[in-house]
């Protein structure tokens, strides 16, 4: 069902128009509004669709309500009718998108084929905005890309008319809200019909693009690049994957992608990445070797074999993607390590044995004939000399610590267009160590619990009394109304006005 706002300072008019309505063959929502002021206040507080408005109004006349209303409601349908046959009026409204511009009195026949055209765009706009917001519906679309599920219904459709499409896997997880929401704002312009974004978690967006007659890859980076500057956009890792995609083959190409993704906290600025050509064609190597190496370090000197692990794996796996290192340039980047293992296993430097310890280590490395040797090595040394059973207990204590003041800071700065690289900055931890003792403490990423947190306020406030749900929305951290609509939407499974609404 469609929801409706008629906003007129008549009665007689408002009533005539919802007659109107009640005439068509279409079922209708029907809200009222005497003035420009009453009929925002509507808008922000329910789900409108289709917006008739008179021009002449008491408080704020109706060009400045679909000036106001096409720049907060995306997809908001608007009719006008008015006794003024005014070029400027009617100029004003092509300008900002107006369906249809009726002179009083309203023809009834008129009305009734032009509100056919305007329902068809509504059903249309709310089609768009099912493909482009609604990742919630994606359990099944994720557990299809994980290959534990067949393809959902609404996948089996898409590629039907498609056949094959471009996916490109977006990492926005250190972007600010108001960034974010104006990389989904733009979607339907640049794209229409021919993408469909799935959220597979906080901040990672699956883009589906129908295929192209050219594959263009610099063409391709250069729309991208443009796109992120548009938005606001510093701080991302995006993938592009392969061109002819068929649905069959989507959940071994996203499964490559996503392993990708992990080099994201290992470069400054805005990244892409081919899927063909591997993160070690890119240029930047020897950078993303340099910060893993850094991790591993924050690993040993936090006594965190879990993380030591983690990163001594993705340091194996990008040192294998480059044949023309060096055995002597590996083995001096691990020698490094060894030497920072050995110095924190005796706190205030080497162990027992000193300069000579470090030695015999350092022969058993270079006696190593394979990245695989040094590796399992490397691992088993950790292991053994890092740390006690004691300093893991205090290391666990402090870790808990650092979890809690990003709680607090959390708790404290919701409002604020806070993001994961400003809290780490907060709290002197990489973004990447930070992401990994968070998920690690609490079960969600960082960014997933600022999000719970914020809808756990919003929620609150539309419980609790009559905010206009615009001003919750900026209430709880998010400038832009929309995009608090599609988080909440995405997450709770219904607006926050059919929430209010049920919890009343």
């Amino acid at each position: 069902m469609l929801s409706v706002l008629i906003a007129d300072d008549e009665f007689i008019e408002r009533e005539g128009i919802s007659l109107l309505l009640g005439q068509s063959p279409y079922e209708f929502r029907i809200y009222m509004a005497g003035n420009g002021e009453e009929a925002m206040h509507c808008l922000e507080e329910n789900d409108i669709d289709i917006l008739f408005t008179d021009i002449k109004m008491p408080f704020m006349d109706g060009l400045e309500l679909l000036i106001q209303a096409n720049q907060k409601f995306r997809g908001l349908k608007i009719v006008i009718f008015s006794a003024f046959a005014d070029f400027n009026y009617a100029k004003t409204a092509l300008e900002h998108k107006v369906l249809h511009y009726f002179l009083k009195p309203v023809d009834p026949d008129e009305f009734q084929t032009v509100l056919a055209e305007v329902v068809e765009a509504a059903l249309e706009e709310e089609s768009k905005l099912k493909r482009y917001w609604e990742g919630g519906g994606a359990d099944e679309i994720n557990s299809f890309l994980m290959q534990k599920g067949p393809a959902p219904q609404e996948l089996e459709q898409l590629f039907h008319g498609w056949e094959v499409c471009s996916p490109q896997l977006f990492d926005l997880q250190d972007e600010t809200e108001t960034a974010i929401a104006n990389f989904f704002d733009g979607l339907d312009t640049r794209f229409g019909d021919n993408a469909r974004c799935i959220t597979i978690s906080e901040g990672i967006f699956l883009l589906l693009q129908k295929e192209e007659p050219f594959s263009d890859k610099g063409r391709r980076e250069a729309e991208i690049k443009e796109y992120f500057v548009q938005c606001g956009i510093r701080q991302a890792c995006v993938i592009l994957g392969g061109y002819g995609i068929k649905l069959e083959d989507l959940p071994q190409e996203f499964q490559k992608m996503e392993e990708m993704l992990r080099f994201h906290f290992f470069v400054d600025g805005n990244q892409i990445f081919y899927i063909d050509e591997g993160v070690g064609n890119t240029g930047k190597a020897e950078l993303i070797i340099g910060r893993i190496v850094n991790e591993i370090c924050h690993g040993i000197e936090n006594g965190n074999l879990s993380y030591i692990g983690e990163n001594l794996v993705l340091l194996r796996e990008e040192l294998r993607s480059h044949i023309n290192n060096s055995q002597i340039y590996v083995k001096y980047l691990y020698a490094n390590l060894l030497k920072k293992i050995l110095e924190k296993s005796g706190e205030k430097g080497m162990p027992e044995g000193g300069e000579d310890a470090f030695k015999e280590y350092l022969d058993k490395l270079f006696s190593e004939n394979s990245l695989s040797g040094i590796h399992n090595f490397m691992l088993t040394l950790a292991g053994r000399l890092l740390p006690s059973a004691a300093s893991e207990k205090k290391s666990s204590s402090e870790q808990k610590r650092v979890i809690r003041s990003v709680m607090e800071i959390v708790e404290k700065r919701y409002q604020e267009d806070i993001s994961l690289q400003s809290i780490a900055e907060e709290v002197f931890l990489s973004p990447s160590y930070l992401s990994y003792l968070f998920k690690k403490e609490v079960g969600v990423s960082l960014i997933k619990y600022i999000t719970m947190i914020r809808l756990d306020k919003a929620k609150e406030l539309l419980r609790s009394g009559n905010m206009r749900i615009s001003d919750i929305a900026a209430r709880v951290g998010y400038q832009n109304y929309s995009y608090f609509n599609i988080a909440f939407k995405n997450n709770i499974g219904e607006s926050p006005a059919q929430y209010r609404e049920h919890a009343e």
